[in-house]
């Protein structure tokens, strides 16, 4: 089994994913829905992405434009990267806040060397955290 982050986006999935592959690098492929079997059933959200995928080493985030009568902002979650040095995760939690509005600052807590809380530019909560030394971890990592 293999989980996977999936998010939803009110018309802006195509910008939001260029700016994740600009911090997180890795293979994007995107779909719009006019280039799809459904391309005449809404005409107007021909432009918007049907499927995005941003994969990288032993990892994958994937998203779409939901059609507005169907989207909900997102809530109650959050898409969390892990990361083994302090200084890495810092600097994605830095660059994933520009424009966005940082909920918890990144710092070190009694179960991290590093971690912080953001929502980004385009609605998307993160949890940025960085793993204990295995020496020192107690739960999941």
């Amino acid at each position: 089994m293999k989980l996977v982050t999936y998010l939803n986006f009110n018309g802006n999935c195509r910008q939001a994913f260029e700016f994740y592959q600009s911090v997180l690098g890795g293979e994007l492929i995107m779909m719009a829905f006019g280039d799809t079997p459904m391309a005449g059933d809404m005409p107007e959200h021909n432009d918007k992405i049907a499927h995005a995928c941003l994969m990288g080493d032993g990892w994958h985030l994937m998203a779409s434009d939901c059609p507005p009568e169907y989207y909900n902002p997102m809530q109650g979650m959050n898409a969390s990267l892990h990361f083994e040095k302090p200084e890495d995760a810092k600097k994605i939690f830095d660059a994933l806040s520009v424009g966005g509005t940082v909920t918890m600052p990144f710092e070190e807590t009694f179960w991290s060397p590093g971690f912080g809380n953001l929502i980004d530019q385009f609605g998307t909560p993160w949890m940025i955290n960085t793993d204990m030394p295995a020496d020192a971890q107690a739960g999941c990592a």
